[in-house]
């Protein structure tokens, strides 16, 4: 199915970062670069809190909801750093503008693009699934029932991006809940993995974007599916097509194409 997220990142990172694309897309495998690259991102919020050791129960607590925001600061981190870019990615794209006049904004005229460009073409494998993962994950999150409402207001092959965009608004205005402990104390909560689709999403958003702007390109570029695997000469929107994907199932995708 997908690689993990930090080759995903370098993947794609690694075809922008091409000789051939370098001077155009350059700024955005830097950002993707820096996202691949956190291994772990560690905050102790014990330190700060005085009255630790003095209640096993509120000792619990605060060890459990520490861990939790470990990992979830970790794929925040690079969250949005995929984000920013995305955001390159739609300064060099330049998608047309929404014609509702109503719903233009950067995002929401890049959600019309893919809408269009995809009507007729298939999605990339496995994005509707991780859309609904992600969806799964945030409802099942205190403090995120916009995400939903975004999708009940979401159509076309943008809807991922469109949904991902609410939590992006949240954190971006301040308005972002964090992870809690169950009711036992234990370290469980949906938080990380909603934000891990999140990214997902994203990075196959930049995908399906510059599958709208080459089209089938003539271009090829110096390609490896696998690091263990010959570089090979493939054209751009193969690469671009399957890139999230393993490579025993890459072929699937690109068959489909």
């Amino acid at each position: 199915m997908f690689v993990d997220l930090k080759n995903h990142c370098s993947r794609l990172l690694g075809i922008l970062g091409n000789s051939e694309l370098v001077h155009e897309w350059g700024n955005i495998a830097e950002w993707l670069q820096l996202a691949a690259a956190i291994k772990n991102v560690e905050v102790d919020l014990i330190q700060f809190d005085h009255g630790f050791g003095y209640c096993r129960d509120a000792d619990n607590y605060s060890i459990a909801r520490e861990e939790l925001m470990n990992g979830f600061v970790s794929e925040l981190s690079r969250f949005n750093f995929v984000w920013v870019g995305l955001e390159s990615c739609l300064n060099n794209i330049n998608p047309p503008k929404h014609p509702d006049k109503s719903k233009r904004g950067k995002v929401s005229n890049a959600c019309y693009f893919l809408q269009k460009y995809f009507e007729i073409r298939p999605l990339p494998s496995f994005l509707c699934e991780e859309v609904s993962a992600f969806r799964l994950a945030a409802n099942s999150c205190l403090g995120y029932e916009s995400v939903e409402n975004r999708f009940n207001r979401s159509e076309g092959a943008g809807y991922g991006l469109f949904t991902v965009y609410e939590l992006r608004n949240l954190f971006a205005h301040g308005s972002l809940s964090f992870p809690e402990p169950d009711k036992e104390n234990q370290p469980i909560s949906d938080h990380k993995d909603m934000v891990s689709h999140a990214t997902r999403i994203v990075l196959l958003s930049i995908q399906m974007l510059l599958l709208a702007y080459f089209k089938h390109s003539d271009l090829e570029i110096p390609y490896s599916w696998d690091q263990d695997l010959e570089v090979e000469e493939v054209p751009l929107w193969i690469a671009l097509n399957g890139c999230h994907l393993a490579t025993q199932e890459a072929g699937v995708q690109i068959s489909l194409w």
